[in-house]
Protein backbone atom coordinates (compact mmCIF):
# COMPACT_ATOMS: atom_id res chain seq x y z
CA UNK A 1 0.00 0.00 0.00
CA UNK A 2 2.95 2.71 0.88
CA UNK A 3 4.32 1.95 -2.68
CA UNK A 4 1.30 2.80 -4.05
CA UNK A 5 0.79 6.09 -2.48
CA UNK A 6 4.54 6.70 -2.97
CA UNK A 7 3.82 5.99 -6.73
CA UNK A 8 0.70 8.02 -6.74
CA UNK A 9 2.17 11.14 -5.09
CA UNK A 10 5.37 11.14 -7.70
CA UNK A 11 3.10 10.61 -10.29
CA UNK A 12 0.94 14.15 -9.03
CA UNK A 13 4.34 15.86 -8.66
CA UNK A 14 5.47 14.93 -11.85
CA UNK A 15 2.03 16.00 -13.50
CA UNK A 16 2.34 19.31 -11.68
CA UNK A 17 5.62 20.18 -13.09
CA UNK A 18 4.78 19.54 -16.12
CA UNK A 19 1.72 21.60 -15.82
CA UNK A 20 3.71 24.33 -15.27
CA UNK A 21 6.32 24.34 -18.18
CA UNK A 22 3.39 23.85 -20.81
CA UNK A 23 2.66 26.78 -23.07
CA UNK A 24 -0.39 29.29 -22.42
CA UNK A 25 0.56 30.39 -25.75
CA UNK A 26 -2.64 30.14 -28.32
CA UNK A 27 -2.66 29.28 -32.01
CA UNK A 28 -4.18 31.21 -35.10
CA UNK A 29 -4.65 29.36 -37.86
CA UNK A 30 -3.16 30.72 -41.55
CA UNK A 31 -6.38 31.68 -42.60
CA UNK A 32 -7.22 33.96 -39.26
CA UNK A 33 -3.83 35.39 -39.68
CA UNK A 34 -4.07 36.49 -43.26
CA UNK A 35 -7.99 37.84 -42.80
CA UNK A 36 -6.33 39.86 -39.88
CA UNK A 37 -3.75 41.54 -42.22
CA UNK A 38 -6.17 42.00 -45.55
CA UNK A 39 -8.34 43.71 -42.76
CA UNK A 40 -5.68 45.89 -41.84
CA UNK A 41 -5.82 44.50 -38.27
CA UNK A 42 -2.49 41.91 -38.42
CA UNK A 43 -1.09 41.51 -34.88
CA UNK A 44 3.17 41.91 -34.59
CA UNK A 45 4.49 38.77 -36.67
CA UNK A 46 7.55 37.51 -35.81
CA UNK A 47 9.68 35.31 -37.67
CA UNK A 48 12.11 33.76 -35.66
CA UNK A 49 13.84 31.23 -38.27
CA UNK A 50 17.49 31.94 -39.13
CA UNK A 51 18.46 34.87 -41.69
CA UNK A 52 18.78 32.28 -44.41
CA UNK A 53 15.39 31.10 -44.24
CA UNK A 54 13.66 34.35 -43.90
CA UNK A 55 15.21 35.95 -46.97
CA UNK A 56 14.47 32.64 -49.14
CA UNK A 57 10.47 33.46 -48.24
CA UNK A 58 8.76 34.69 -45.08
CA UNK A 59 5.01 36.01 -44.21
CA UNK A 60 4.56 39.66 -45.69
CA UNK A 61 5.65 41.74 -42.97
CA UNK A 62 6.81 39.44 -40.59
CA UNK A 63 9.82 40.91 -38.21
CA UNK A 64 13.21 38.76 -38.41
CA UNK A 65 14.04 37.52 -34.98
CA UNK A 66 16.03 34.52 -34.95
CA UNK A 67 14.82 32.39 -31.64
CA UNK A 68 18.40 32.10 -30.20
CA UNK A 69 18.06 35.91 -29.78
CA UNK A 70 14.48 36.36 -28.78
CA UNK A 71 15.57 36.80 -24.89
CA UNK A 72 17.95 39.71 -26.73
CA UNK A 73 14.68 42.08 -28.16
CA UNK A 74 12.19 41.20 -24.90
CA UNK A 75 12.97 44.46 -23.32
CA UNK A 76 12.34 46.36 -27.13
CA UNK A 77 9.35 44.75 -27.41
CA UNK A 78 7.78 45.38 -23.96
CA UNK A 79 5.08 48.09 -25.08
CA UNK A 80 3.55 45.38 -26.96
CA UNK A 81 3.23 42.70 -23.76
CA UNK A 82 -0.69 42.99 -23.93
CA UNK A 83 -0.62 43.08 -27.94
CA UNK A 84 -1.60 39.87 -30.00
CA UNK A 85 1.95 38.43 -31.38
CA UNK A 86 2.31 36.06 -33.67
CA UNK A 87 5.25 33.65 -34.07
CA UNK A 88 6.57 30.85 -36.85
CA UNK A 89 9.29 28.99 -37.61
CA UNK A 90 9.62 26.49 -40.56
CA UNK A 91 7.82 23.38 -38.77
CA UNK A 92 6.78 24.51 -35.28
CA UNK A 93 9.41 23.90 -32.94
CA UNK A 94 11.23 27.06 -32.45
CA UNK A 95 8.08 29.03 -32.40
CA UNK A 96 7.50 27.36 -29.03
CA UNK A 97 10.83 28.23 -27.69
CA UNK A 98 10.21 31.33 -28.81
CA UNK A 99 6.61 32.06 -27.39
CA UNK A 100 8.36 30.40 -23.80
CA UNK A 101 10.73 33.23 -23.44
CA UNK A 102 7.93 35.81 -24.42
CA UNK A 103 5.64 34.36 -22.04
CA UNK A 104 8.18 33.98 -19.51
CA UNK A 105 8.92 38.12 -19.74
CA UNK A 106 5.62 38.79 -19.32
CA UNK A 107 3.75 38.74 -22.38
CA UNK A 108 0.25 37.32 -22.07
CA UNK A 109 -1.25 37.42 -25.64
CA UNK A 110 1.42 35.11 -27.94
CA UNK A 111 -0.26 32.72 -30.55
CA UNK A 112 1.79 30.51 -32.35
CA UNK A 113 0.88 29.94 -36.14
CA UNK A 114 -0.53 26.67 -36.77
CA UNK A 115 1.22 24.33 -39.47
CA UNK A 116 4.05 27.33 -39.30
CA UNK A 117 5.79 28.67 -42.57
CA UNK A 118 4.65 26.10 -44.15
CA UNK A 119 1.17 25.42 -43.83
CA UNK A 120 1.24 29.49 -44.48
CA UNK A 121 2.62 28.25 -47.63
CA UNK A 122 0.69 25.24 -48.22
CA UNK A 123 -2.28 27.10 -47.44
CA UNK A 124 -1.38 29.20 -50.67
CA UNK A 125 -0.98 32.56 -48.48
CA UNK A 126 1.40 35.25 -49.62
CA UNK A 127 4.99 35.11 -49.43
CA UNK A 128 7.60 37.73 -49.41
CA UNK A 129 11.10 37.39 -51.31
Amino acid sequence: MKSQHFLHTVFALCFALLSQLALAAGSITADELDSQMKAGKAPLVIDVRGEEEYLAGHIPGARLIPHTQMGEYVEGLSALKDEPIVVYCRSGKRAGMAAEVLENAGFTKIQILEGSYQGWEAAGKPVKK
